[in-house]
C-alpha cells in the first residue's frame, strides 16, 4: 500500500504570499493521493515591526484573528474529509528571541482569549481561570479553539530581519547582523535556532539551513558594499563561498542543533521547496543531511506548498532517486494519537520531549519504507 505525506503547507486564505483557499489545498492533496497532510500556517506575530512588508495594512490583532480563523477552518476540513485523508492541524513558528517561546506555548492551548478581545503584547501576563482570562486586572471570556497537534519549528529572522522574504533583505541581514561576514550571519542563525529548539522541541524542524537561501548572492555583495577589509581572508577562499561549505566552527553549531533534535525525537523535514528557489539540494543540503543520517536522525518529507498547485511539488522520481542516493531506506511521519498508538511501543519511535514544551502530546511517530512512498511523474 502506497502512502505520501507533507507536514508543512500554506494557503492564500491565511498567508499573504500564498495562493488559493485552505480547502483547495486539501482537495489538491486528496487528488494527488496524499494519505496524511499537515496544515501549518504561520503563527501570528505580536509586534508591529515583525510584520512582513506585504502585511503593512494589517495589525497584530488581525494576524491572530487570522490564525484563529485558520484553526476553525482546518478543524472543519479535518472532519469533512476524514474519510479521504488524515489532516493534522499545526503551526509554523515565527521565532525572534526567547520571548517567542511562551507565545508559541500559548498557541498550543485550546482555550485562550480571542485576538479581537485584547491587544496581545509580549509583556502581558495572562492566566486562565473559570472560563476567564485575566490580564493586567482585566478579564475576558475565553473561547475554545481546535487543538494544535504539532508545530513546524522554523527560523525565518535573525535580529528581526527576514532572511527568505527577498534577496534585498537577506543582504541587509548580512550587513546589519553579519557586519559583512557570512560566517557571523550563519553563526547568529544557528545559535538562535538552538534557542528555539531548546524552548519548543518542535515535532518537525523546518528548513534547517534556510540561511543558505541566497548564499549565491553574497560574493558579489561583498565586492560591492565596501567590506573588502572584512572579507580579505574569505576572498582568498572564494571556492569555499561558492561551494557553500560550512566552516569548522559552523559545523560545531550545526551538529549541536542536530544532536539535540535527535535526542528528543524530532523529525527533520526534507523540504522540496528549496528546488523551486533554485538550490542544488532540498533543505537541509546534503552535507547536513548526511550528518543527520549518520546519527540515525528521522527524516520526513514536506513540500512547503504555498497553494493548491504546489501540493506535492517535486515529489517525483528525481526525489526518490535523491533519497536512494543518500541511502534513505525509511521515512518517518506523524500520526494523531489514538490511531495505532501501540506502534510507538517500538523503541525506534520513542520520543523524549519535555512535558513543559507540549511537544508530542497529540501525535506520535511512525515510519514507512521508501519503497512504499508514492511519487509523481513530472
Amino acid at each position: 500500500m502506497s502512502a505520501m505525506f507533507s507536514f508543512h503547507s500554506h494557503s492564500g486564505q491565511f498567508c499573504m504570499h500564498a495562493t488559493g483557499t485552505l480547502e483547495q489545498v486539501v482537495q489538491s492533496a486528496i487528488q494527488r493521493h496524499f494519505t496524511t497532510y499537515g496544515l501549518s500556517e504561520h503563527m501570528p506575530r505580536y509586534k508591529p515591526e515583525q510584520l512582513y512588508p506585504e502585511e503593512a495594512h494589517l495589525t497584530v490583532a488581525d494576524l491572530e484573528k487570522m490564525y484563529d480563523d485558520f484553526l476553525q477552518e482546518a478543524h472543519r476540513l479535518q472532519r469533512q474529509y476524514a474519510s479521504q485523508i488524515c489532516l493534522l492541524i499545526g503551526l509554523e513558528t515565527e521565532y525572534f528571541d526567547a520571548q517567542s517561546i511562551p507565545l508559541v506555548q500559548r498557541l498550543r492551548q485550546t482555550r485562550r482569549v480571542p485576538a479581537a478581545a485584547v491587544a496581545i503584547t509580549t509583556t502581558t501576563t495572562t492566566t486562565i481561570s473559570s472560563g476567564k482570562e485575566g490580564s493586567n486586572n482585566n478579564s475576558f471570556d475565553v473561547v475554545p479553539l481546535p487543538q494544535v497537534q504539532y508545530i513546524v519549528g522554523s527560523l525565518h529572522h535573525v535580529h528581526n530581519i527576514p532572511l527568505d522574504f527577498s534577496q534585498e533583505l537577506y543582504l541587509k541581514a548580512l550587513d546589519v547582523v553579519g557586519q559583512g561576514s557570512w560566517e557571523t550571519l550563519f553563526r547568529e542563525y544557528f545559535n538562535t535556532q538552538f534557542e528555539m529548539l531548546q524552548g519548543l522541541e518542535p515535532e518537525v524542524v523546518g528548513h534547517l539551513d534556510l540561511v543558505r537561501i541566497f548564499f549565491g548572492a553574497i560574493k558579489g555583495h561583498q565586492h560591492g558594499h565596501g567590506h573588502a577589509h572584512v572579507h580579505e581572508q574569505e576572498q582568498e577562499h572564494g571556492n569555499e563561498i561558492i561551494g557553500n561549505r560550512l566552516t569548522e566552527e559552523l559545523w560545531t553549531l550545526v551538529k549541536r542543533n542536530v544532536d539535540f533534535v535527535i535526542a528528543y525525537g524530532g523529525l527533520f523535514e526534507l523540504n522540496s521547496r528549496a528546488w523551486k528557489k533554485g538550490l542544488a539540494d532540498a533543505y537541509p543540503q546534503r552535507d547536513i543531511l548526511e550528518y543527520i543520517l549518520s546519527r540515525n536522525g528521522r527524516i520526513t518529507l514536506s513540500d512547503d506548498s504555498h497553494g493548491p498547485n504546489d501540493v506535492g511539488m517535486f515529489y517525483n522520481p528525481e526525489l526518490k532517486q535523491y533519497l536512494q542516493q543518500m541511502n534513505v531506506t525509511e521515512v518517518y511521519y506523524l500520526a494523531p494519537n489514538g490511531h495505532g498508538r501501540d506502534h510507538t511501543l517500538d523503541a525506534r519511535y520513542a520520543t523524549h520531549a519535555s512535558a513543559a514544551t507540549g511537544s508530542f502530546q497529540h501525535v506520535h511517530v511512525r515510519s514507512i519504507p521508501l519503497a512504499s512512498l508514492r511519487f509523481f511523474e513530472k
